[in-house]
């Protein structure tokens, strides 16, 4: 192919749009998306519509290669609750034929990534009980409970239900299939010596740890054949105390490696008594493991030619390129920036970067879901996870292209006028400060928080290059929105802060005396530099996350003594769901946060705070300081919405000017919006509708496409 025959993503990352040979698979290009749990089988735990419409758009969007999630083994393998597929059971080969089928059809590769949970399970999270299994007698640092030293015959058992689901993978068509042995599952445990307490041949040595997993890649291997792809997912570094590292972690995996059973090694890190590090989030530093995975990939190329995959915080694709065009890595994997855009791959390839929607990297919407026990979705991708109703095939263009005027220039405006305008129509985009983003750009100013800066940006690119006309510096009024005579037009004026001193925990007082006091202020005026502070602030976190923590270590790195007053049990307890909990609190402890918990403010009078338990009502400790911050929510900006009613046909209201609600609720209801759905009442997914198996996607899928 000349140079004029190549598209511009080939022309600027050459390496990373080049094909990769995997034994008898050849994948187009070296960006991949890991296995990641996505709890879209709680009905049945068979692969289901949501499965096959999520894959495909990947595939669609130019993906190499996909991993599925973890698929279950083994009756004892149980995960959290009925959110992974059970890959063992046979009426599951006739699903994943279609899902592989998808992606298959526009180009992509797929794996089959299999597992057996061990410890980190739960025994009742199906609809019976199911005794945890591990190499020792011990308990799990996932849901504390105790798993019992596995025996002989019981690890034999589990190498045969694992060859008996790598045969149902390969009768399903699926390229391959990963042993998954990180993350502190079953053969994870075996080896590592955290766990593995065993003084049997399966524990005390290198050459023992390995032996119960090598046994596993053997019975697998003799099931599928020499010419079917396996590959094995490792944990390079266990990230905990007295933990494995690289050096240790990178000569037990040559061992894996001696063995020429596997073709392939996908690197990552963390286990379950490391959760973040399994799936960082924006706190980490990008590119964190490629070192050590620069190094095990030299140590597994000086025993066999099998590629290496890593992960780690790879966001830029000019690092990507790198990483391949200096052998540190065969395979990039840029899981969620996937979710976050499916297109990822075709944008990069196509010369399309300015339309790029970067992941910012919160775990908001994506593995926060999952471990409240939902599907995962994407903040900045509200059709991730429900892609068979709001997949990139459903977008229409409007049927009576109008004029829309949008009021707002946050992230829920400015996406509501991105769809309307992609759909055909003409959008005038008002806001009345000088620049759009709202409230997110204060979002961004917090500690380690400057992803967040992704959203206005992208969105402001995209707004020019689709032609919508932005207007900044500009406040309409009723009146001039009605003169405006636009065909439609929606509200996304946005939200201020509370400062009454509410607690949803002591609902009968609207009002803690005191807090008009010239010495208190929001959250908002302290990132905007409005709150003239002294030294000493005590803020008070009605929040339970980023918005009250980071506001904490925002004013301890500008020299201030803070103490935060908590209604919580425990220290910004919403963290633990976004996994950057862990993190936060290396951070904030190591630079001298105080704080108190279970507890609140009856009265503000002077610089003294009188604080009261929320349990025993009794009054408590008497906080001095020069300042007070407030971190208690957030109330509707709506009264230009009010003022409209009955005065525009086509008016909506959105995001926190419709109600004050998680980021991630603001952009879906903003979609809705931009696609002329959010008065419609068919617009809910029902419980369990999009977990059907009904055999529609060629005809959804491939005709639309076509």
């Amino acid at each position: 192919m000349t140079e004029n025959n190549k598209k511009p993503g080939e022309i600027a990352y050459p390496h990373l749009f080049s094909p990769l040979r995997i034994n008898s698979i050849t994948v187009r290009n070296r960006l991949m998306q890991t296995a990641h749990a996505k709890g879209f089988h709680s009905g049945s735990g068979l692969t289901n519509n949501r499965d096959i419409y999520y894959q495909a758009e990947r595939a669609k969007g130019g993906i190499g290669l996909i991993v599925t999630g973890a698929r279950h083994t083994h009756p004892n393998s149980t995960g959290p609750n009925r959110s992974l597929a059970r890959g063992n059971r046979p009426e599951i080969i006739e699903r994943d034929a279609e899902m592989v089928r998808a992606v298959h059809a526009f180009g992509g590769h797929i794996i089959a990534q299999i597992i057996h949970f061990g410890p980190q399970g739960r025994s009742g999270a199906l609809d019976d009980y199911r005794e945890l299994w591990g190499p020792s007698t011990m308990k799990s640092p996932a849901y504390n409970e105790w798993a019992r030293e596995m025996t002989r015959e019981q690890m034999r058992e589990v190498s045969e239900y694992f060859a008996q689901t790598a045969l149902n993978s390969k009768a399903a068509g699926f390229d391959g299939v990963e042993l998954h042995y990180s993350h502190g599952y079953l053969h994870q445990q075996f080896l590592s010596f955290v766990y593995n307490k065993r003084t049997d041949e399966y524990g005390g040595t290198l050459d023992n740890i390995v032996r119960f997993p090598i046994e596993t890649m053997q019975a697998v291997r003799d099931a599928v054949g020499p010419d079917f792809v396996v590959g094995i997912r490792i944990s390079m570094d266990e990230c905990t105390v007295g933990g494995m590292k690289a050096d240790t972690a990178i000569e037990m995996t040559c061992k894996l490696v001696e063995t020429g059973l596997i073709d392939y090694v996908s690197a990552t890190a963390g286990t379950y008594a490391a959760h973040a590090d399994q799936i960082p989030p924006g706190d980490y530093a990008e590119d964190w493991l490629v070192e050590d995975g620069a190094r095990l990939r030299k140590a597994v190329q000086a025993i066999r030619d099998i590629p290496v995959f890593i992960v780690g915080h790879i966001v830029d694709p000019k690092k990507a390129e790198a990483l391949v065009a200096d052998g540190a890595a065969d395979m990039i994997a840029m899981t969620r920036t996937q979710i976050a855009d499916p297109a990822f791959a075709n944008k990069l390839l196509e010369g399309r970067e300015d339309e790029i929607n970067h992941c910012i990297r919160c775990n908001q919407a994506c593995i926060a879901r999952l471990m409240a026990g939902n599907a995962i979705s994407c903040v900045v991708n509200p059709a991730a996870g429900r892609e068979q109703r709001f997949g990139s095939h459903t977008v229409e263009p409007a049927r009576a292209p109008g004029r829309w005027l949008v009021v707002g220039g946050g992230p829920a405006g400015m996406r509501a006028a991105l769809e309307l305008a992609t759909r055909g129509h003409a959008v005038e985009l008002v806001e009345a400060s000088e620049r759009l983003g709202g409230q997110v750009n204060l979002a961004a100013m917090l500690p380690r928080r400057h992803k967040f800066g992704f959203i206005p940006r992208d969105l402001q690119r995209q707004l020019h290059k689709a032609g919508v006309n932005v207007r900044l510096n500009t406040r309409l009024s009723a009146d001039d929105i009605v003169a405006h005579d636009a065909d439609g037009v929606i509200i996304a004026t946005g939200s201020t802060p509370l400062k009454s001193g509410f607690t949803s925990t002591r609902p009968a007082v609207d009002q803690v005396p005191g807090m008009q006091q010239a010495n208190v202020f929001s959250v908002v005026e302290v990132l905007e530099g409005k709150a003239p502070l002294g030294r000493r602030v005590v803020l008070f976190d009605e929040d339970g996350g980023r918005y009250a923590l980071g506001t904490a270590e925002y004013l301890l790195d500008r020299g201030h003594e803070v103490h935060l007053v908590s209604r919580f049990t425990a220290l910004s307890p919403n963290l633990a769901l976004t996994l950057d909990l862990p993190v936060n609190y290396r951070h904030v402890f190591g630079k001298g946060l105080r704080y108190t918990l279970n507890s609140w403010v009856r009265r503000i009078e002077g610089g003294t705070a009188q604080l009261f338990n929320l349990f025993t009502d009794q009054d408590e400790a008497r906080l001095q300081a020069d300042s007070f911050v407030i971190a208690a929510g957030h109330r509707a900006n709506d009264t230009l919405y009010q003022q409209l009613l009955g005065r525009v046909e086509r008016l909506y209201c959105i995001g926190d000017a419709r109600l004050p609600r998680p980021l991630q609720d603001s952009l879906y209801e903003a979609m809705l919006a931009g696609r002329e759905l959010l008065d419609d009442p068919n617009r809910f997914i029902e419980q369990g509708e999009l977990e059907g198996f009904d055999l529609q996607w060629q005809e959804t899928l491939i005709t639309r496409v076509s």
